[in-house]
Formats: C-alpha cells, sequence, structure tokens
C-alpha cells in the first residue's frame, strides 16, 4: 500500500514559450510525450498565466525529463594522479 498519489492537475491548458515567442497552448496531459519525442526542449518556457515563466529543465516536475549533459570541457588530470588514487584506495583497504 505505498502507492503514490496521483498529483492533481492545477491547469488544463499551459503556454510554451521559445526564443521568447509563445508556440504553444498545450495540454497538460501531453507535455511529457512532447517532451520525449522532443518537440519540446529544455530551455523551452512554461507557464499558466503568461506572466511568470519557468524553464522546462527548471521546473520542479519536469526537470527529471532533461537528464543532466556531462562536462565536456572538463580538464585532464595531472600526471600520476591514476596512481596516487590506486595508492590510496589500497591503504584504505588494509585499513578496513
Amino acid at each position: 500500500m505505498n502507492e503514490k498519489p496521483t498529483p492533481k492537475i492545477l491547469h488544463k491548458r499551459v503556454f510554451i514559450r521559445r526564443s521568447g515567442q509563445v508556440i504553444y497552448n498545450i495540454s497538460t496531459q501531453s507535455l511529457i510525450s512532447e517532451i520525449k519525442e522532443g518537440r519540446l526542449q529544455k530551455d523551452d518556457e512554461i507557464s499558466t498565466d503568461r506572466k511568470r515563466w519557468v524553464r522546462l529543465d527548471r521546473h520542479y516536475q519536469l526537470a527529471r525529463y532533461f537528464p543532466a549533459e556531462p562536462s565536456s570541457t572538463s580538464d585532464p588530470l595531472p600526471p600520476g594522479v591514476d596512481q596516487r588514487l590506486t595508492e590510496v584506495s589500497e591503504l584504505l583497504r588494509e585499513l578496513s
């Protein structure tokens, strides 16, 4: 009996804005399928009143449908770090 309660839908339709222009007046029930099919993007914005806007990837209910992208700009590790990490892991294993 650990069923999660179904969230109440407060609004039947919402507005979607892209690059400053409202592009959709969309049913809230179709939001997730539109995201999964790639028609809505993470930087699109959502609003119920056309006054307050939130990016889809920052919306508390929709953010999970936009996984974080891995950083491709990370610097390479300094030389010898792999060896040092191996030594540290061996020391920790010996201590436990």
